[in-house]
């Protein structure tokens, strides 16, 4: 007699703790059938069987996580947090530092700062000599941005310097990054080929992300902030790490009365607003600062890829004390600025420079780095021979007076203007020309390096933006720690088109390269040629790969008559576009006007293939041909004109002068 399913249940349950005559009876079953199924289950499982109900078993919350990760693949959550990214420009060859990268690093903080739009080519070329550009929000150009930054200006030079290669200087600085940050972003450089780095760091390390005083701070380890940066890789991970952060504001929220945190980006990152001079948190920055750029340093080395480490600056002179710790075994930070002060004011320069730096280094509010940060950088090139020390700290204080820096070339507490990052770019624009000269890939000796200052193509219209980003940075934290006013931008009336473009790209989303190109035509209507001109070179300078604002240039400066100057613009946008129109409508007429009809012709006859019915370059192409001596063609196109437009100006007199020639040729 067989077991049933339910006889089998009952003694599976039971045949530990009765026996099989007991079980039989109870179950109505004979005993030797119960006593075999027993001796069955009791047997124990072939190693192989054992094995894969443990690899099984084990393997079901591996899958759900690997089915979890395709599926957050697959709905992009969080979006593309790869370091470049392919930007969609008509060229699609093209890769841009991504502008979502950073929420890697920001949890707490929702306002994502963006890296520069710096284009360089997915393919590196064989001639191609690239550069990046890495550190925080001055070395991103704050707040200028676009041709504001150091990179751009070293763009410019090694490009003159080097007239047989391409130089790239592609630039991913952001704001609010730290040492932790750059470490991340090495090995996805490395995967680009660069043939340099630059880096200029080092202010971030207190309050930027994973800072040891900013709210997204993971800790004291180093090594094991670094293992978390590679596990944010995956997209299960940050979407745990989003839960977590979640809940944990959840409960502070409904535990709290407070209310939440708003204001600048500088202000929602700051978690401990006193931190001392050598004070457990201050040591443990500097800890983290040095292991972070001795990590950084390291791979680029094994990558055989050469650094150039600057030293960093900040406004010691005319910017106080944001925080004076009272209660501390150091003086207050605001008594030696005071007394700071007094000395510079009696003319002991010497001694006041002394004292500047200790008051800065002294602010419990930590968004200067202190000297130790420098004393750490200017140590890490006798240990890695791959690293050049870029003294831009040395420069600065060299280009103020009294050798103090101060307002002279910083915007508030840290960030340059205009001179300021020219002379961070030219800074760090010699080192690298002085290596490469070396190894004969450059001639710098024909530069003038000060010329590539008004290079920068900084209008009126990126001064005013300019104002208007340090207005609003200044009407709160740090700026005003007691008091919150009314936020100017609320009541605010631009004054003039300038003004209200620039307004209107700070604080209502207006796109920068759309407000010069209207600045530009603005500009052109009133006569203003010269400052038309300057809005447009700007554009070129930070879209080199767009078309546009070449032929913007050159139309310009052909309304004008200027053909010589409109040529450049038109050869580089031929360059970028030859299927367009326009570009060889007007290279064709500059070149008949040069007296060479075979070139002449080529470039109309490609206009014509585009826009055949363009009675100008009909009438220019005819007289190209005519010039070539080709009349048969020249009246036959000349014909065509006529068609089009019957009172084209010139073309009855030309038609009739052709004729002529023919006329006489047949007799």
């Amino acid at each position: 007699m067989s077991l049933t399913n339910k006889a089998k249940a009952y003694i599976r349950k039971h045949h530990n703790k009765k026996s099989a005559a007991d079980i039989a009876e109870k179950l109505n079953q004979s005993e030797e059938d119960v006593q075999s199924y027993i001796d069955e289950i009791s047997e124990p499982l072939p190693f192989k069987k054992k094995a894969a109900f443990y690899v099984i078993t084990l393997s079901i919350p591996v899958l759900f996580f690997i089915i979890l990760e395709v599926v957050l693949r697959g709905v992009d959550y969080m979006g593309n947090t790869e370091l470049f990214i392919d930007p969609n420009i008509p060229q699609d060859e093209y890769y841009i530092p991504n502008p979502n990268f950073a929420a890697r690093y920001f949890f707490y903080t929702k306002t994502i700062p963006n890296p520069s739009s710096d284009v360089f080519l997915q393919e590196k070329p064989e001639d191609t000599f690239r550069v990046f550009a890495m550190g925080g929000s001055s070395a991103a150009g704050y707040p200028y941005g676009y041709n504001g930054t150091f990179s751009r200006v070293v763009n410019d030079m090694l490009t003159d310097a080097m007239p047989d290669r391409k130089v790239e200087v592609v630039n991913v600085a952001t704001s609010a990054i730290s040492t932790y940050t750059l470490f991340d972003q090495v090995d996805e450089i490395l995967e680009q080929k660069p043939d340099a780095v630059m880096i200029y760091a080092g202010h971030n390390e207190f309050y930027g992300a994973l800072g040891v005083g900013s709210n997204e701070n993971l800790g004291a380890f180093p090594g094991f902030v670094r293992f978390y940066l590679k596990l944010q890789r995956y997209k299960t991970f940050m979407l745990l790490r989003e839960m977590i952060v979640n809940f944990g504001q959840w409960i502070a929220t409904t535990l709290s009365d407070e209310e939440p945190t708003t204001g600048t980006l500088m202000e929602r990152i700051i978690s401990d607003q006193s931190i001392e001079l050598n004070g457990p948190e201050y040591e443990l920055a500097m800890i983290q600062f040095r292991s972070n750029m001795e990590a950084i340093v390291q791979k680029f080395a094994d990558a055989d890829v050469p650094v150039y480490l600057s030293t960093i600056s900040s406004n010691v002179k005319d910017q106080s004390p944001f925080v004076s710790i009272e209660e501390d075994q150091n003086p207050p930070a605001n008594d030696i600025y005071r007394k700071a002060t007094s000395l510079y004011q009696s003319g002991d320069t010497t001694a006041a420079k002394e004292q500047f730096e200790y008051a800065k280094d002294l602010d419990g509010l930590k968004f200067r780095a202190p000297s130790d940060i420098n004393k750490i950088i200017n140590s890490l090139p006798a240990s890695y021979p791959n690293t050049t020390l870029v003294p831009v700290h040395g420069a600065f204080e060299e280009a103020s007076p009294d050798g103090i820096i101060g307002n002279s070339l910083m915007l508030e507490h840290l960030h340059p203007n205009q001179r300021g990052y020219f002379l961070m770019g030219k800074s760090f624009a010699e080192s690298l020309l002085g290596d490469l000269a070396e190894q004969g890939f450059a001639s710098p000796e024909k530069l003038n390096p000060d010329s590539y200052f008004d290079e920068m193509y900084i209008s009126d219209f990126d001064n005013r933006i300019v104002h208007h980003r340090l207005r609003t940075l200044k009407q709160g934290f740090p700026f005003v720690i007691d008091g919150r006013e009314t936020p100017y931008q609320f009541n605010y009336e631009p004054e003039g088109m300038v003004d209200s473009l620039a307004f209107g790209v700070v604080h209502k989303n207006t796109r920068w390269d759309a407000a010069k190109v209207e600045l530009g035509n603005y500009y052109q209507n009133q006569g203003k040629i010269d400052k038309a001109l300057l809005e447009y070179k700007g554009l070129i300078r930070n879209q080199p790969w767009n078309d546009s604002p070449y032929v913007f240039a050159a139309r310009l400066l052909i309304n004008q008559n200027n053909f010589t100057d409109a040529e450049p613009y038109l050869r580089k946008a031929y360059e970028l576009a030859p299927r367009e129109a326009f570009i060889t409508k007007m290279l064709g007429s500059i070149e008949l006007n040069k007296g060479n009809a075979e070139e002449a012709i080529r470039f109309l006859e490609e206009s014509r293939q585009i826009n055949p019915k363009d009675p100008q370059m009909l009438y220019n192409l005819s007289g190209a041909y005519g010039t070539n001596r080709e009349f048969d063609k020249a009246l036959e196109i000349a014909n065509r004109v006529i068609e089009l437009n019957p009172n084209y100006p010139g073309i009855q007199q030309w038609k009739q002068q052709l004729e002529r020639i023919l006329n006489s040729r047949r007799n």
